[in-house]
């Protein structure tokens, strides 16, 4: 096996790797939504299509970012 062949093989776990796409649950909600992935070790801000609200995710560190409380209620 070459050094570009594990290369390639690192670069599919990337979210997004492959088709600039992933899937992601909305953490208000729980809707499976697909979300464009510019920057597979950055930070990214969506929102959902379903209700409204907006998260951060952290390709890097794979964390989800979202607010909590009373101020997110439809």
């Amino acid at each position: 096996m070459s050094f570009f062949e594990n290369f390639l093989m690192y670069e599919i776990c990337f979210p997004g790797a492959l088709t600039g796409e992933t899937e992601v649950e909305c953490p208000y909600c729980q809707t499976l939504l697909t979300v464009a992935v510019a920057d597979p070790l950055g930070e990214e801000l969506y929102e959902c299509s379903e209700c409204a609200r907006t998260f951060e995710v952290d390709w890097g560190e794979g964390t989800v970012r979202y607010e909590t409380g009373a101020q997110n209620t439809p």
